[in-house]
């Protein structure tokens, strides 16, 4: 089976900061870290003050304007050597389309001031420590050739991409480098065994019968069906039912789960933003040196619409009618909420996320056609229900950006 582009991220970014030591205009001493489903991450040292200390942080390149930037330079091209590019037209309308739209950098703008302002919303909402510093800005960001080309390939475009290193504007995130007692293991070189990331999957992604939707809803969403954790915990990240069932036996880590479950319905409540769950690792739950449990929140912005997705909601009571964005913030608003709620209920928290403003009432209704929906927007499920709980969380799905 051939390998999409974004199979290969790793390696290409991984051969791009060896690319770094020799290049001149490569010169930031960069370290390969991973990479999410937005972005591309490298670990960075930066220099502090005069003494010439180090301040470890890491570098997240937003890959979603890298490939626009690389589209607009080769539309470019494909404007010098028209004979260069793929005979499909769709691909040159698109290109051509793209290169007559506004300025990215209006975009970027704009995205970085909504995540700022989830940022600051969320500082007033968590203990500092719990967070991790992070700053958004618009950088030119170096460019290989190899990476460029894997990216326009996909586009049918990979004959025009560059024969040298390009700079690319993009978002960029500087933030504070993950304390070791927090990393996750292979991926990050963690070590620390009680160290779990404390998330969701999509439920509407596996193959579970209508009838067991409609239950799963209603003990979430109400209180009147008696609670079933074992169906609950088959849509947890596998280190989250660890903690969860830890916590019958350890009262420490329970208070530790309230607080950070209370705090995120809180959150949600008062400001109409959610945070992202479905992502492995963006919020953390761990042991420190210690030996004292906390909690850790990573990669928390979400781009999806809470406010938007609760009316999406009331209108498919009317109709199964809704815009492509809406279903998509659909997805992540319902698993949100279900897996707080459900959390909320095995942790004896009395606050609730509610989706419906009549309540449970009309949840069956809403169950049957948000499953539909759901399903086939994605061309689920694609998934079978495990007999246990899986051991992997999955990228989040992010919106369709114009």
């Amino acid at each position: 089976m051939e390998r999409q582009p974004s199979d290969r991220v790793p390696e290409l970014a991984a051969k791009y900061a060896e690319e770094r030591k020799s290049d001149p205009l490569l010169s930031d001493d960069l370290e390969y870290a991973g990479h999410g489903g937005e972005s591309v991450v490298f670990r960075v040292k930066q220099k502090k003050g005069r003494e010439g200390t180090h301040r470890r942080l890491v570098l997240k390149a937003n890959i979603y304007f890298l490939k626009r930037g690389l589209m607009r330079e080769a539309f470019t091209r494909w404007q010098t050597h028209p004979f260069a590019v793929s005979n499909d037209t769709r691909v040159r309308d698109g290109v051509a389309a793209m290169h007559e739209q506004e300025d990215d950098r209006e975009t970027m703008k704009e995205s970085i001031e909504r995540e700022a302002s989830f940022m600051s919303a969320l500082r007033r909402s968590f203990p500092p420590e719990n967070l991790l510093m992070t700053r958004a800005v618009i950088r030119e960001v170096p460019v290989t050739q190899e990476i460029a080309k894997e990216i326009l390939e996909h586009s049918d475009l990979g004959s025009l991409s560059h024969h040298s290193t390009v700079r690319v504007p993009t978002v960029v995130h500087y933030q504070q480098a993950i304390p070791e007692r927090a990393r996750i293991g292979k991926k990050e070189e963690g070590k620390n065994p009680d160290m779990h990331s404390f998330g969701f999957r999509y439920v509407e992604r596996f193959d579970i019968p209508l009838e067991e939707y409609k239950r799963l809803n209603r003990m979430t969403f109400g209180d009147q069906e008696p609670f079933d954790s074992r169906l609950l915990y088959h849509f947890f990240h596998v280190g989250t039912v660890r903690l969860l069932e830890e916590s019958y036996k350890d009262q420490t880590l329970a208070d530790v789960l309230r607080e950070l479950v209370h705090r995120m319905i809180q959150f949600t409540k008062t400001t109409d933003e959610m945070l992202d769950m479905a992502g492995s690792g963006n919020v953390r739950v761990f042991k420190d040196d210690g030996g004292k449990w906390t909690y850790l929140i990573v990669d928390p912005f979400a781009e999806n619409e809470w406010t938007g997705a609760r009316d999406a909601t009331e209108r498919l009571l009317e109709s199964s009618k809704i815009d492509p964005l809406a279903v998509n913030h659909l997805l992540n608003v319902v698993n949100y909420a279900r897996a707080l709620n459900g959390m909320a209920r095995i942790l004896g928290i009395k606050d609730r996320l509610n989706l419906l403003s009549g309540g449970e009432t009309h949840m069956d209704q809403l169950s049957q056609t948000q499953l539909f929906l759901l399903r086939s927007r994605h061309h689920w499920p694609d998934k079978k229900i495990f007999s246990q709980p899986s051991p992997e969380p999955e990228k989040t799905v992010v919106r369709k950006r114009p």
